[in-house]
């Protein structure tokens, strides 16, 4: 770990014997907890996290998926009184399902789904395996009225902002500095009050990390669908949900939403040029299968972008002086799928 980076928490339930697996899960929960699967199947689940000032974001995995791992939660009034939690917390789900067993608009909660949970009333649930990524907010951090969407999923534009927000943050939780954790912690409070309480004023306050989860959401769908001959604006705009002005107003100071599709198809075009693994690939047919119909337009935009040729490239790959480069300057350009799995846990102070 980089000095003044991040201090991580890692868990696994591998650590210790099956048969107390599911206890050391739940031990510190602030539900009590009991384990519905078949006794046979080992309870097996990672998880890992961060404090980042006052929020805790973590994340959990079950490594048995394929053998279902289902328990019940309960947080009752009793437990509420004695030990004193008092914080929201915002449940993404990646994967599994979750079902709210009270009366709430959408009961059953699946991949996809973020929703809130209140300390402070009670809940029951039912939880089925799955990656699961939370943010545990103190209550007197959020408007009062946060606590009226208690098991209600965030539907709206925001709140799907807000979830590819907490999937991108996790996912770079441990590259993260001490100087760097202030901001952060600013701007996930706007996008959650955005999400919690989507009014003019709160959307005017949280422009800016809107706008940037926004950009962020429309390069992971460009990545996605990157070797698609109908990627356009028009698709992009419909699949997102926003308009061709906005669209273009988000990408204006790069070139232009087309431009960093272009440059996408260029850097997975260099990959495969430059991976000595491949059998040698005909340039023509690379170019054709990355979207450029015309191959020396795709020469020139290549050299223009890399400084050499295709063929040139694949030479230097022969000799093993470019590999390295190749590699860094894809990586550079290709954003990550995120992963991520919650700890089991997540209440400051434990």
């Amino acid at each position: 770990m980089a000095q003044n980076s991040t201090p991580m928490f890692n868990f696994s339930t591998l650590d210790f014997p099956e048969k107390d697996r599911f206890h050391a899960w739940v031990s510190d929960n602030h539900c009590d907890c009991i384990l519905r699967s078949d006794a046979s199947i080992a309870f097996d689940a990672e998880a890992t996290g961060a404090a980042l000032g006052p929020l805790i974001l973590s994340g959990r995995r079950w490594l048995n998926q394929t053998r279902f791992s289902i328990h019940e939660t309960s947080r009752a009034e009793r437990r509420i009184r004695t030990d004193g939690h008092d914080f929201f917390r915002f449940i993404l789900m990646v994967s599994g399902r979750y079902l709210c067993r009270w009366s709430t608009p959408q009961p059953v909660k699946a991949a996809g789904d973020l929703f809130v949970l209140d300390a402070a009333q009670v809940n029951e649930g039912l939880v089925e395996a799955g990656d699961v990524i939370s943010l545990v907010v103190p209550r007197d951090l959020l408007p009062s009225w946060t606590a009226l969407l208690h098991g209600q999923t965030l539907a709206g534009g925001v709140g799907r902002l807000l979830g590819d927000h907490l999937l991108s943050l996790l996912r770079n939780l441990a590259s993260l500095s001490e100087h760097e954790i202030p901001c952060v912690v600013q701007s996930t409070l706007q996008l959650v009050t955005a999400a919690v309480s989507p009014t003019p004023d709160a959307l005017i306050e949280a422009s800016g990390p809107v706008r940037d989860a926004l950009h962020n959401r429309i390069l992971r769908y460009i990545d996605t669908h990157l070797l698609d001959v109908d990627l356009t604006p028009d698709r992009i705009c419909r699949d997102v949900g926003l308009s061709r002005a906005k669209l273009y107003q988000l990408f204006d100071g790069s070139g232009g939403v087309m431009r960093q599709i272009q440059r996408r198809r260029l850097c997975r075009a260099y990959q495969v040029l430059a991976d000595p693994s491949r059998p040698q690939p005909h340039i023509a047919e690379i170019a054709w299968r990355h979207g450029f119909s015309n191959e020396k337009y795709f020469y020139r935009l290549f050299k223009t972008e890399f400084g050499h040729t295709p063929g040139e490239t694949l030479e230097n790959i022969r000799t093993g002086s470019m590999l390295k480069q190749a590699t860094a300057h894809y990586h550079q350009e290709h954003v990550n799928r995120p992963s991520g799995w919650t700890l089991p846990f997540g209440v400051p102070g434990n």
